[in-house]
């Protein structure tokens, strides 16, 4: 089988420029100004650097001082966890921090650099869906624990986590904290922070940041169609938080740096196409990819879907976000498959594009309760906006050629 036109369906790796972006892009390129200088390309530069702010923040619900601009989702990560949890290590000594098992190693990696200077963690485990349950964030919440850290949507396997059932123990803990500090006069009460990284969301799920009740967010511009090398935390006003890149004052002092104007620009215009029109393009996508799932069950019998079930309600807890799809086949090595699909012009992948390379089976995988035996077998199938029936077709067909020529 040979197909002409490639299919592009690893959208959470990374998107195309968008034409809007595109055409902002290009249009800032001319830009050579330094947001920071005081001359007239200077001061052009800065015009566009916070219009491209404003635009980010009125498309999340924020107040633009709460944008920080960085190079990419991970620099935005690492920012939310040690800019916050450093300077209270230094401080009190004893900090406790939440995460889940399937959180992106951007996360996990840097809780884990936080350790070796005396921060401990709790991972929490998820169900088979890949789902938190609030009840568990519960039990795992202590007076010390100082930060949460749970994604929005999962880029393997799609879970849509329930952050603002989490953000209500989160609340309770607050509200009781606060009551025993009015208590013991003089005596403040300790901190407690939700953080969540919402990179995979904001072409299928709401992001509005007060309705989901969170304090910080990243936010990645390649995954919503815009440039790559440009990223964003939100960070609400009073919460604390020290910079990670030192070396200027630029992002109010928090990330030293020249400006990546340009970017920023297209990542705002990006961003706002998201944002608009998001609950029909997830409906949408939705059924474009059970269409997907039903044509690989036809052709594949014993095709298994990893995490989620699908479910029509969005709001249901263990909703798979609206563009996923985590399949395994039986005897089919995953990695083995990609390569297959390429030849046969589907770009798939087997996890996130960051752990490319790690010779163990996705930690994804692996804290879904999957077996050892299919841990290997898990391909991800992550679809753009405007994926069609056909092209769905196209891939099942394809998988189903791999499976017959590749499977032991």
């Amino acid at each position: 089988m040979f197909w002409n036109k490639r299919i592009y369906a690893d959208a959470a790796a990374a998107t195309p420029l968008s034409g809007a972006a595109r055409k902002e892009l290009t249009r800032l390129l001319e830009l050579y100004g330094n947001a920071g200088a005081l001359h007239k390309e200077g001061v052009e530069a800065k015009k566009e650097l916070e219009k491209a702010r404003r635009a980010i923040a009125d498309s999340i619900g924020a107040h633009a001082d709460e944008i920080i601009f960085t190079a990419s989702g991970t620099e935005a990560n690492n920012l939310a966890l040690h800019g916050l949890l450093r300077p209270m290590l230094l401080q009190d000594g004893e900090v406790h921090a939440i995460t889940c098992a399937i959180e992106h190693q951007s996360v996990l990696e840097p809780l884990r650099a936080l350790e070796r200077e005396g921060l401990y963690v709790t991972t929490l485990e998820v169900d088979k869906e890949g789902l938190v349950d609030p009840e568990v964030l519960r039990g795992a919440l202590n007076e010390e624990t100082a930060l949460v850290s749970i994604q929005l949507v999962n880029s393997e396997v799609g879970t849509i986590e329930p952050v603002r059932e989490l953000v209500k123990e989160i609340r309770r803990v607050r509200g009781s904290r606060q009551g025993d500090a009015l208590k013991s006069l003089g005596v403040k009460a300790s901190p407690l922070f939700f953080h969540t990284d919402a990179s995979q969301a904001p072409l299928w799920v709401d992001i509005n940041v007060e309705k989901l009740g969170i304090d910080l967010m990243t936010l990645d511009a390649q995954k919503v169609l815009g440039p790559k090398g440009i990223g964003a935390l939100y960070v609400r006003r009073g919460t604390p938080i020290e910079p990670i890149l030192w070396g200027g004052k630029q992002e109010g002092g928090l990330r030293g740096g020249t400006e990546n104007v340009p970017q920023a620009g297209a990542f705002a215009v990006a961003l706002a196409d998201a944002h608009s029109g998001v609950e029909e393009r997830a409906k949408n996508m939705t059924e474009v990819r059970d269409y997907l799932w039903s044509e690989i069950k036809k052709l594949i019998p014993d095709a298994m879907l990893n995490g989620p079930s699908m479910h029509a309600n969005q709001d249901r807890p263990g909703f798979r976000v609206a563009n996923n799809l985590s399949v395994s086949v039986p005897g089919l090595e995953a990695e083995m498959a990609v390569v297959s699909l390429d030849a046969l012009g589907i770009a798939a992948s087997t996890r996130s594009a960051c752990t490319i390379g790690d010779a163990e089976p996705s930690h994804v995988i692996k804290a879904l309760g999957v077996p050892q035996e299919l841990a290997g077998t898990a391909i991800r199938l992550t679809l753009l906006p405007g994926a069609t029936r056909s092209q769905m077709r196209r891939i099942a067909a394809a998988l189903k050629e791999t499976a017959d020529r590749y499977r032991s």
